[in-house]
């Protein structure tokens, strides 16, 4: 563990995405955005792809000091899981809605055993309140699916160093 690099959750749910076998099977494209307002990693592959697993590269977050006086930085993570579908036929909306919340459904069942072996590098995986949102069919034009949010808190170290200030 280190206090001045931050856990790399990116990286973390790229490798649940390589891992993930219904992931695989159904061609879910592994991208990054920075916020759902912009989506450019799916936009950038629409054409070319069906399925998205997307992770946002922003996020918010709050330093916070915890009950031991040591200070810790808290970040909400958010992950968006998008399948295309026929607009003119609904079923296809229902089985790609269904793909995501399955996919959902896995992720969350591997975050909570991945839960204690990141604690042990003191990378706190909040998995008791995982909060999700389902985008509807008409989200982009022809494609559905829903996005979720984790938290995830580490110490962070706040030492005063003099060597990185100007005297």
């Amino acid at each position: 563990m280190n206090a001045r690099q931050l856990f790399d959750y990116i990286e973390y749910f790229r490798s649940l995405w390589r891992q993930n076998k219904l992931a695989q099977q159904e061609q879910f494209k592994f991208c990054t955005c920075s916020g759902i307002e912009t989506l450019q990693g799916p936009l950038q592959q629409f054409r070319t792809a069906n399925a998205f697993f997307c992770v946002d590269e922003t996020n918010d977050g709050a330093t916070f000091r915890g009950r031991n006086g040591g200070w810790f930085k808290k970040r909400t993570v958010t992950v968006f899981l998008m399948h295309r579908y026929s607009m003119k036929d609904m079923a296809t909306y229902t089985a790609a809605l269904a793909k995501c919340r399955t996919l959902l459904r896995q992720l969350l069942t591997r975050m909570l055993v991945d839960e204690d072996a990141l604690s042990n590098e003191m990378v706190y995986l909040r998995t008791e309140s995982v909060l999700s949102r389902e985008l509807g069919q008409y989200f982009l034009n022809g494609c559905t699916g829903l996005y979720f949010m984790v938290e995830v808190a580490e110490p962070i170290d706040l030492t005063f160093d003099a060597t990185e200030w100007q005297s």
